[in-house]
């Protein structure tokens, strides 16, 4: 989960802005700050969804695990929260997504991306690198699929013979949005805050 906040300290400028209308300020900001902070949810959503290749349908669109708290005029400052369980690789792009029993018919390696400008990357145990501890799409009891790789060096509890395997998972859903917002939005934060404090002046006015 991770929270964004977006305030402004002091009210002398919008007080001097508004002049004989200057007890509005507080309306003002608050107006400013709620609108900023709908469009900043936008375009962290927007972007995730240009940056990262997600697997059309399987996945809530970022949009649905973001919340707003507006600002109210005891308290000028909206948070935007989002927040989502952790992203399987699964629903992410990949050469084959099909889940072949026994491994039968399955292709030599999986290769999967999480960047839309990345190219697919072959999937094994980053210890290892082999054949032996590739990558492959796993059916679990439940009959959740994911994308998972044997463990070196561990064992399974009821297959003792066979090493462990696990999950591998993505950049999350919050993740992905505070990357978004660090390298696209928050420069930008500043201005985008004073052009809706202008426009909710003239509004006022």
């Amino acid at each position: 989960m991770i929270h964004y906040l977006i305030n402004m300290d002091g009210l002398e400028e919008i007080e001097a802005a508004l002049g004989k209308a200057k007890d509005k300020s507080k309306y003002v900001l608050r107006a400013a700050i709620n609108e900023s902070a709908k469009e900043v949810e936008k375009r962290m959503a927007k972007g995730a969804g240009q940056r990262y290749a997600r697997q059309q349908g399987g996945m809530r669109p970022y949009r649905a695990v973001n919340t707003i708290k507006k600002a109210k005029i005891g308290n000028l400052a909206a948070i935007i929260e989002v927040r989502d369980k952790p992203s399987e690789l699964y629903d992410y792009k990949m050469n084959d997504r099909t889940y072949y029993p026994g491994s039968k018919g399955a292709p030599s390696w999986i290769k999967a991306k999480q960047l839309k400008s990345s190219r697919l990357k072959r999937l094994s145990a980053q210890s290892t690198g082999t054949d032996k501890h590739k990558a492959f799409v796993v059916q679990y009891h439940s009959g959740h699929l994911a994308i998972a790789e044997r463990v070196p060096g561990t064992h399974m509890k009821g297959k003792p013979e066979k090493e462990a395997i696990r999950s591998l998972y993505a950049t999350s859903k919050p993740k992905a949005e505070e990357i978004v917002f660090k390298k696209s939005i928050d420069p930008d934060m500043y201005d985008l805050l004073m052009r809706n404090i202008q426009v909710q002046i003239e509004r006022f006015l």
